[in-house]
């Protein structure tokens, strides 16, 4: 597994040189190439691009949509997706719902399955993610409950 950091912010990079040993490399942008050659690779694009997701679909086998739960990210959902058809990709999607409060993941989560949309689960709000950055945090069972999904 690789990270491929193509969001100009740098972030998983970043997250990288402070944690200083990750158990997976990370590649900057220019370094796709030597990313691509691992069996799985994690693209990280930079929020609300509608060209760098459709570069990024194009180069998947499957693709997860993160969002925040919040109303901003909504409204931002539907662009997002709509670049996604865009980019002619066909293989499995789905939406994993992150920083969820209180019942708003949940209340998300039904409103896009409404629409028939596919959600991969509801990630909630906590500390223990927030403090994080710059770690290899040993508690994600949050996130392992939504990797099964996202694989099954």
């Amino acid at each position: 597994m690789a990270v491929l950091d193509k969001d100009p912010e740098g972030s998983a990079g970043a997250w990288a040189r402070a944690a200083g040993d990750l158990p997976f490399p990370i590649y900057p942008d220019g370094k796709a190439a030597q990313a691509m050659k691992h069996d799985w690779v994690v693209v990280d694009t930079p929020p609300n691009d509608p060209r760098a997701l459709g570069d990024a679909a194009r180069i998947a086998r499957r693709v997860i949509v993160v969002a925040k739960c919040n109303a901003l990210e909504a409204d931002r959902l539907i662009p997002t997706l709509d670049a996604l058809a865009a980019s002619g990709f066909s293989g499995p999607w789905g939406i994993l719902l992150t920083q969820a409060r209180g019942g708003l993941g949940r209340e998300m989560q039904l409103a896009l399955e409404e629409e028939e949309l596919p959600v991969y689960g509801v990630i909630p709000h906590l500390v223990k993610y927030e403090q994080a950055f710059g770690t290899l945090p040993e508690d994600l069972s949050e996130y392992r409950v939504a990797l099964a999904e996202v694989l099954r």
